[in-house]
């Protein structure tokens, strides 16, 4: 009698191991690489900066959670691109040199873009992200801070996050093609 409760006991746990081992449909879906780009920051007043954190700080931490939160969303594996000396974005390095690091990296999806002070509270810019196997733009977004403070750069990185991940970015082979 023992042993058959054993021997049921061991069949109900490899039948439990059986069925988790089976990839469910959140698991079988593989990241989609991507590499987000720095942004780059357009003063045209070119006036003393009053803020107490400098915006080229408050710009590259905004960026680093947009890369933190696509990673964390479980849909985006995040590659790092190098560019050498110089910070690797849209402004700052030639487009194809750009493109061609990225696909050398094996990325798929590339985000950049810019932001521009408009005024003493209004700073204003575009994210966008190009799908570099299907060779197009796949997503075009406005970015606005309503005020310069962390909190309004911090809502902003979390709203393109919000934004980024749910769109279809990378669709399907045929659908791309």
């Amino acid at each position: 009698m023992q042993s058959r409760v054993i021997r049921h006991s061991l069949c109900c746990l490899a039948l439990a191991c059986a069925v988790t081992a089976i990839p469910s449909p959140s698991r079988a879906v593989e990241a989609i690489t991507v590499a987000v780009v720095d942004f780059d920051y357009i003063d045209p007043s070119g006036g003393v900066m009053k803020q107490e954190r400098d915006p080229a700080e408050r710009l590259r931490t905004m960026v680093q959670q947009v890369r933190d939160g696509l990673s964390q969303s479980g849909r985006y594996r995040v590659v790092p691109l190098e560019c050498g000396a110089a910070p690797c974005s849209a402004g700052r390095t030639d487009p194809a040199e750009l493109l061609a690091k990225a696909r050398a990296a094996g990325v798929r999806l590339l985000v950049y873009g810019g932001i521009q002070k408009m005024n003493a509270l209004i700073q204003y810019g575009n994210a966008e992200a190009v799908d570099l196997k299907a060779d197009r733009l796949v997503f075009d977004r406005n970015v606005v801070l309503r005020d310069d403070s962390d909190e309004a750069w911090d809502y902003a990185a979390k709203d393109l996050v919000a934004q980024l991940v749910k769109q279809d970015l990378a669709r399907s082979e045929a659908s791309a093609e």
